[in-house]
């Protein structure tokens, strides 16, 4: 889309993940979570960069991502998180993706799969097993271990890999619930090998887990959050030395000098209290501008925040209202934030049109068509735009990063 594109600092991801492996244990290695196209950035393009600077292991949630990984050179460990179908394990097994067990029912269907494919004995699939230790979401539990273990044992076309859980309040610092999932998942694990299963690795760290537990590190940590630059919590903020990767620029595409008291935007509810500057931009909600996931309350305190900020907003106060930064200075919305065009009051500075405007744009929510530029070593690599679907278009010049 004209006038809006987002830079992505590929030497801040690459520096991130540098500050992660510093504080691994000897034996851990890093395992980069890039599932929702890196959380916006771009898989490929972040894949590409860690991979060149030593990353071992990817993790996706689908198999399509990991598919789309493969396709575009990344030769590394990629573990699909998330459950799968008979379906796409063809071509996941074609493109030695290791996939997830997490109920039974899959293990002799996709031992049935393997063997149909007619795999040599040393092709044997690699799997991880998840382990339900609390999250309440995907995996194996306690109660389910003799039926999995008498699964596997028939099952000559799989290989255990690796075993692995997710800490569900690790972020918000829940130590003692944190803790009772990790001691669910050693008491399994220890089961598990006593059945005659031996995974090769076992990995149970999230960013927020890596930080707090350096004990649990085991083989791989996986982390995400840490990479594109945020803390997994306020809690955690300064243990590592992280840049934001992420610029969203948008340019002034129209601009007015208008007197005092002229109603702006709709329902009017912004009213100039002297003579101004309007500028638009071409970029809100339709392409994530003023977007937030929903948060829960985190606590009281947190609780009577939201509802002070929605109650204050029927007199026409807006707390919080998004700001941009122009020039180096910060200037406010002028009222509500458009489908595709937005309003910024700029006072009277001297700005003119395309002048670039940044945005607070959140990475998950931002639209993917919006054109990503990428930047490493200081120069332009490449951009590219999400047409249709997932699968994203590539343009890219002499200075391409290499696979």
């Amino acid at each position: 889309m004209a006038g809006t594109w987002i830079e992505v600092n590929l030497d801040a991801v690459v520096g991130n993940y540098q500050e992660v492996i510093k504080y691994l244990r000897p034996e851990a290695r890093c395992m980069a979570v890039v599932k929702a196209d890196a959380y916006g950035l771009g898989a490929v393009e972040v894949a590409r960069a860690l991979e060149g600077a030593g990353c071992e292991a990817f993790a996706v949630t689908r198999v399509e991502e990991g598919l789309i990984l493969r396709e575009h050179g990344i030769e590394r460990l990629i573990l699909v998180l998330g459950p799968t179908t008979k379906e796409e394990w063809p071509k996941a097994i074609s493109a030695h993706l290791q996939l997830t067990l997490s109920e039974l029912s899959s293990i002799s269907e996709l031992n049935e799969i393997c063997s149909n494919m007619e795999l040599e004995p040393q092709q044997n699939v690699q799997m991880h097993i998840k382990v339900e230790t609390g999250m309440g979401r995907t995996g194996f539990r306690l109660s389910e271990l003799g039926e999995l273990i008498a699964a596997l044992s028939s099952a000559p076309h799989l290989k255990v890999a690796g075993v692995y859980t997710h800490f569900a309040r690790a972020a918000q610092r829940d130590q003692p619930y944190t803790l009772r999932q990790y001691e669910r998942f050693e008491e399994f694990t220890a089961r598990l090998e006593e059945g005659g299963i031996h995974p090769v690795w076992k990995h149970v760290c999230n960013s927020a887990a890596f930080l707090d537990h350096p004990e649990w590190h085991h083989d791989f940590v996986r982390i995400g959050t840490l990479l594109i630059g945020h803390y997994p919590g306020q809690g955690f903020s300064g243990k590592l030395r992280l840049e934001d990767p992420w610029t969203a620029i948008s340019q002034i595409v129209h601009l007015r000098k208008v007197p005092k008291g002229t109603d702006v935007g709709y329902q009017s509810i912004y009213h100039t209290k002297k003579e101004t500057q309007l500028a638009v931009i071409p970029v809100g909600y339709a392409d994530g501008f003023g977007v937030a996931p929903h948060f829960v309350p985190q606590g009281g305190i947190d609780f009577i925040k939201i509802v002070v900020k929605n109650f204050v907003a029927l007199f026409g106060i807006y707390l919080g209202q998004e700001r941009v930064e122009l020039k180096g200075r910060t200037v406010r919305v002028a009222g509500k934030i458009g489908m595709q065009l937005t309003v910024l009051d700029v006072g009277m500075m001297e700005c003119a049109l395309g002048e670039e405007v940044k945005l607070p744009l959140r990475r998950t929510v931002a639209n993917p068509r919006i054109l990503r530029r990428y930047r490493k070593d200081g120069q332009m690599l490449s951009e590219r735009v999400i047409e249709e679907g997932i699968m994203p278009i590539y343009t890219e010049d002499s200075h391409s990063v290499q696979s």
